[in-house]
């Protein structure tokens, strides 16, 4: 169950935001597109591709930065006890990651709420170790990173190819709510026009 949820549920769950971002911001979008059409001229994207879909790949950083799929399901426990912020912590005390909040950190993100796929671009200043971690960090990094970050720029690439993504009439901000994976509140309505 955890390696069908782990593999399918939060890729989908990234997709489906990362398709609300795209239609909430018209402007990035496009440079996503043009960046596409440049690079496959009309092909499907093969893997030799993506390292040159740069742009898309912000995208999609961005958008798991916003909204990422597990955004609390990441636990440690202490191996020896310690105190944080005046209060004791004992050994073997089991954390919760608040990944969505450390995305939300306006330290590492300025403007955090905003969608700014330049944060991860290759000139941009480089995010402290453990600031932004969709697929956890460390020794228990998720074995399925490459796959899903290889699945998802594939899919937004042949997205982005046929369709243009705008928010619906009267779609509003969605609110993200945790079952299994991050979730819209109220299902997305978008707006998908052949190109």
């Amino acid at each position: 169950m955890t390696a069908f949820l782990a593999g399918n549920e939060t890729t989908a769950a990234s997709l489906s935001w990362w398709a609300w971002c795209m239609a909430a911001n018209p402007a990035a979008q496009d440079t996503a597109r043009r960046e596409v059409d440049a690079v496959l001229q009309g092909r499907s994207p093969a893997g030799e591709d993506l390292p040159r879909l740069g742009y898309l790949a912000q995208t999609l950083n961005e958008t798991m930065r916003l909204y990422p799929a597990a955004p609390v399901l990441m636990s440690r426990r202490a191996t020896r006890g310690f105190t944080l912020g005046g209060w004791s912590i004992p050994a073997r005390t089991m954390f919760m990651i608040p990944v969505f909040l450390m995305h939300q950190d306006a330290r590492w993100f300025p403007e955090p709420q905003a969608f700014r796929p330049e944060r991860f671009a290759p000139d941009a200043p480089a995010i402290p170790r453990g600031a932004f971690m969709p697929f956890e960090t460390g020794p228990r990094v998720c074995l399925g990173q490459h796959l899903a970050l290889a699945e998802m720029t594939v899919v937004a690439a042949m997205v982005l190819q046929r369709f243009v993504l705008a928010k619906g009439e009267g779609q509003a901000e969605p609110e993200a709510v945790l079952n299994i994976s991050l979730r819209a509140k109220v299902p997305l309505a978008l707006n998908v026009q052949l190109r």
